[in-house]
């Protein structure tokens, strides 16, 4: 069901039902609101709506990036632990042949 949180964006009381924690709920608000500050400090718009938008879009961006460059990390991951698997086939193949040599010059 929930906890109800009460929060305040740009201004205005909210009263949020999640399941996340009051903390959390707390940092998200203040992150919110520390990026219309910083957007009212560049002006261009005294809309108050238009800014909390702005400041929710550049936040957004930076999830989007972030989920961009996680994926890329990941691929990176992927790509290397192919890498690993294969390096290992190789390292037991050669082992097994080295094995088998040093066998046939002992016999």
């Amino acid at each position: 069901m929930g906890n109800r949180i009460d929060v305040n964006i740009a201004g205005y009381a909210l009263t949020v039902r999640t399941e996340r924690s009051e903390e959390h709920m707390v940092r998200l608000a203040e992150t919110l609101n520390g990026r219309v500050r910083e957007i009212q400090k560049q002006g261009g718009t005294a809309n108050y709506l238009n800014v909390v938008m702005l400041a929710a879009m550049e936040l957004a961006d930076e999830v989007l990036t972030f989920e961009e460059r996680i994926r890329e990390v990941q691929e990176q991951v992927e790509a290397l632990r192919r890498e690993r698997e294969d390096l290992k086939t190789r390292l037991d193949r050669k082992s097994r042949d080295l094995l088998a040599t040093l066998d046939d010059a002992l016999k």
